[in-house]
């Protein structure tokens, strides 16, 4: 099993250090983790310990340690995510959209964005993002597809066709999908993504990786019984690994 999209440094929350890494190593090996990503915020870049996870990847044994990164995608900002993309020796990378009009969608202390927007437009122009994401060519991996869904604000009208669309310029572009368990963590209480936008991801062939999106060790692989589930009910058998930028499957 892997989990490829986590935190150490999370939030600022601790350094990168062999001891930290190998933590959540300890909670992976328990919960049947066999490869692990690591997938610091890009504005954590500078803080990084290349040395420190490369030891640690020595050390964790029977669980194979990959770097990647997430990188906030944001229109506009095509050289910051063009330096962030090539600053390290990567395995691969997480593309997220965590933003409309350089505004979060997913912060808790700041949910003005939902007044600020009718939510029919908000979601539109959140998914327009994701497909910019996908098509931009910068990563392996899409993070957490439906991010938009966190605080449970939903539009009135069906956005059934702008997820076809966009489930559509994923499956062009090749990307890989996070099935992503920290929605449970969430207000919304469930999977990134959603059933039915996991189903039309399916029905395109397009690959999937797992994740918790841990922030904290006892995190890692958290809710992965609800998310194995849902996946092996829509008809995925393997997910995706990488190493070296190069892509491979793995049977679940």
């Amino acid at each position: 099993m892997i989990d490829y999209h986590l935190h150490v440094i999370a939030h600022g929350d601790r350094p990168m250090t062999v001891e930290n890494i190998l933590k959540y190593c300890e909670v992976a090996r328990a919960r049947g983790v066999s490869q692990m990503g690591i997938t610091e915020h890009d504005r954590y870049l500078e803080e990084i310990d290349l040395a420190a996870f490369q030891e640690a990847r020595e050390l964790s044994h029977d669980v194979e340690l990959r770097l990647g990164i997430e990188i906030d995608f944001v229109p506009g900002a095509e050289e910051r995510m063009d330096n962030d993309a090539t600053a390290l020796p990567y395995d691969y990378i997480i593309g997220s959209v965590h933003r409309v009009d350089n505004e979060e969608v997913d912060r808790a202390t700041d949910q003005r964005i939902y007044d600020k927007y009718e939510t029919y437009d908000l979601y539109a122009a959140y998914y327009a993002n994701v497909r910019k994401a996908t098509l931009s060519g910068r990563f392996e991996i899409l993070g957490h597809p439906d991010l938009i869904k966190i605080f449970r604000h939903f539009p009135d009208r069906d956005i059934t066709p702008i997820l076809e669309e966009t489930a559509d310029a994923v499956a062009e572009s090749g990307v890989v999908v996070d099935v992503n368990a920290a929605g449970l963590r969430k207000p919304i209480g469930e999977v990134y993504p959603a059933r039915d936008f996991l189903q039309m991801f399916h029905k395109r062939g397009v690959p999937i990786v797992l994740s918790s999106d841990a922030h904290a060790p006892d995190q890692v692989a958290m809710g992965y019984d609800t998310s194995l589930a849902l996946v092996h009910e829509v008809g995925y058998r393997e997910v995706a690994t990488f190493r070296n930028r190069e892509r491979g499957t793995l049977p679940i």
